[in-house]
């Protein structure tokens, strides 16, 4: 694991070999003290993870980032830095329409050429995603915002591999609320020959609309209005739940019942796959998690999970969270 990773054919690859993945998302791993960071580096290597995925918005400390990388080289693991955050968080200003219409000019552009020019010859980095989770009313100033970004990234930095932190399945909003559901536009954004690689992240098995809402508000800081939506949510999913909890007590698996939520998103999850597939680019799952609710079944849906998504050919997949 000592060379720069390349892509081909949709895959990935390196020191020759294809690249195929199990990895873990530390998002404050550059935020904490750097014994801390080493022991949880140190963790993850033991649990078997090849890759961590952490955040590095601005203001990072570029010295916790070279230690970040040194610790890498010496447990041989592969990185994958995030530039910035739809959410704001640890970042030291939020992103919204007017950003991606040019505000990111401001004080992205100069933090990202610096801090991926200083780290052009660091083998560790897998790749670098430009943003965490994007989301706007204009799908062209999303695709204008990317296209500029990762060609500059591109000059700073030709040795490594650029991509973005999208949700995909119903998750990414390019445009208005039914946006959610065009494939299209997802498939616009990454047949830009500056990227290199597709990301998708699946919440789809806990997914409910209320679910989603509780957090939506959460992250708005909206306590009151999340906890309503927390409350509803325990309603309408208690049947399901035990549906579920029945089926992997005797069965080992679960069944997606058709037209909810976790059956729609996995539907676009698909759909994503396969236009993974026709740009010949490969697809790697940057956030996958399920609810402590499931206790010990989780990991029986996680091993199942994780299964298919190999066999449809996904390069690799990152757990939320561990830390």
């Amino acid at each position: 694991m000592n060379s720069f990773v390349t892509t081909n054919g949709g895959d990935f690859f390196n020191d020759g070999r294809p690249f195929r993945f199990i990895g873990v998302n530390m998002y404050e791993l550059a935020y904490v003290s750097p014994d801390i960071a080493g022991l949880m580096m140190k963790d993850a290597v033991s649990e078997g993870f090849s890759v961590i995925r952490f955040w590095a918005f601005e203001p990072a400390d570029k010295e916790k980032l070279e230690h970040i990388f040194n610790l890498a080289d010496e447990y041989k693991i592969k990185l994958i830095p995030v530039l910035a955050d739809t959410w704001g968080y640890l970042q030291s200003y939020k992103i919204d329409d007017d950003w991606y219409k040019g505000g990111y000019k401001k004080k992205y552009i100069s933090y990202i050429t610096d801090i991926t020019t200083s780290f052009k010859d660091r083998t560790e980095i897998l790749l670098w995603e430009l943003i965490n989770e994007p989301s706007s009313d204009s799908f062209e100033n999303i695709y204008n915002f990317t296209e500029d970004i990762s060609g500059k990234i591109k000059s700073a930095d030709p040795n490594h591999l650029i991509s973005i932190g999208t949700i995909g399945g119903i998750g990414d909003r390019f445009g208005g609320g039914f946006s959610r559901f065009n494939a299209d536009n997802f498939e616009k954004l990454y047949s830009l020959n500056s990227l290199d690689a597709v990301s998708i992240h699946d919440y789809s098995f806990n997914s409910t609309v209320f679910e989603r809402l509780d957090i939506l508000q959460r992250l708005k800081g909206n306590q009151k209005y999340s906890g309503l939506f927390k409350t509803l949510n325990k309603l309408i999913d208690y049947l399901p739940g035990l549906t579920d909890r029945f089926t992997l007590r005797n069965f080992n698996t679960t069944f997606d019942l058709p037209l909810t939520l976790r059956k729609i998103w996995k539907t676009y999850n698909s759909k994503n796959i396969e236009i993974a597939k026709r740009l010949s680019k490969p697809l790697y799952i940057g956030e996958i998690g399920f609810k402590k609710s499931l206790n010990d079944y989780r990991k029986i849906v996680l091993e199942a999970e994780l299964k298919k998504y190999l066999e449809e050919g996904v390069a690799g997949i990152l757990l939320w969270s561990f830390e």
